[in-house]
């Protein structure tokens, strides 16, 4: 829609240039042949009579000349009516904000890089969305209706990128940025959709980490089979935990204090590099409860997990660390870990 106002505006603009040049091509060719006038006077004698700004007519102007600047008089009127009319309609009815907001959603676009593509505005993509703006990620949203997206919006109070859409087709996932993207979530109701998606975006980009819903969970194969790093099925996870609600109320409960109660506290995962400073350290040395308030709940070492490893345990290159504790506090331990 914003692309058709776009194109609209331009149009009115060339259409509105063109029938000046018209007329004042008419003109100048008129008086310079009919009339005899030199290119100059006849240039100058057009367009005062478009602009009507009143100066008197050459004395050797003849009859047929004067019906002539007559009728060029209107026409002249006529255009610049046209004109006036036509930025007045784009001005009234928004068309130029919309204009303007297109095109800087468009430098938006241009300027993200490893960001993250949301398929979807609806109830899932929501909380996806809440989730990334709580984690301060970039990312941008994909969606058939423009309401949708609006709606969203305004929801959050946010400015972010976004795509109007089939995110099925190719161009949509282009336009979105997906050759610089690190990762696609798609939380489209029908799954047949979805697949869709998925594999258009692992054609795109072969490195994209996808993580895809699922409403029914006999489509989790096609999903994998179409691309999907990680399929999500929402029934089986409420279904799932609605149960342990009943069996095992406490677990469910203190995960739920991380998962879904005050945002401060976090269970993130840190990787280690060869040049941090704790390479090579034991866990004990690193005095992390006392330091930074964090916990330090599991390892994984090149797929094989250690949980609740000892002070003992030597951090290694390359181990992910699950630690668990308040986002600020997480976020002074990253930093010390990079150092």
């Amino acid at each position: 829609m914003n692309e058709n106002i776009g194109k609209l505006l331009i149009k009115q603009i060339i259409l509105f240039s063109i029938l000046i040049i018209a007329i004042v091509s008419t003109g100048v060719l008129y008086y310079h042949y009919v009339e005899g006038l030199s290119f100059v006077d006849a240039f100058f004698f057009t367009a005062i009579t478009i602009s009507t700004v009143g100066y008197s007519m050459p004395e050797t102007l003849s009859n047929t000349g004067r019906i002539f600047t007559s009728i060029l008089i209107f026409m002249g009127i006529s255009v610049v009516l046209y004109g006036v009319s036509s930025v007045t309609a784009i001005v009234v009815e928004g068309k130029l904000s919309d204009y303007m907001k297109e095109r800087r959603n468009r430098k938006m676009i241009e300027r993200l890089e490893n960001h993250i593509i949301v398929v979807g505005a609806g109830k899932t993509g929501q909380y996806v969305i809440a989730e990334l703006i709580r984690e301060k990620e970039k990312f941008l949203i994909i969606d058939n209706k423009e309401e949708n997206i609006k709606k969203l919006l305004e929801m959050y109070n946010i400015e972010v990128p976004y795509v109007i859409g089939d995110a099925a087709e190719e161009d949509i996932l282009l336009n979105s940025g997906i050759m610089k993207a690190r990762a696609l979530i798609t939380t489209l109701p029908e799954d047949s959709v979805n697949v869709f998606v998925v594999l258009s975006a692992r054609t795109l980009n072969p490195n994209l980490t996808i993580i895809s819903k699922v409403t029914d969970v006999s489509s989790i194969r096609k999903l994998i089979y179409a691309g999907a790093t990680t399929v999500v099925a929402a029934a089986e996870i409420a279904g799932t935990r609605m149960a342990r609600l009943i069996t095992r109320p406490e677990s469910v409960n203190f995960v739920d204090l991380f998962a879904f109660g005050n945002e401060q506290y976090r269970i993130e995962e840190v990787k280690v590099n060869k040049n941090s400073g704790i390479v090579d350290k034991k866990i004990s040395d690193l005095d992390v409860g006392k330091k930074f308030n964090v916990l330090i709940l599991a390892i994984n070492r090149f797929g094989d997990i250690i949980f609740g490893p000892s002070g003992n345990v030597e951090i290694n290159n390359n181990d992910v660390l699950m630690i668990m504790g308040k986002k600020d506090n997480i976020d002074k331990f990253k930093e010390f870990v990079k150092a």
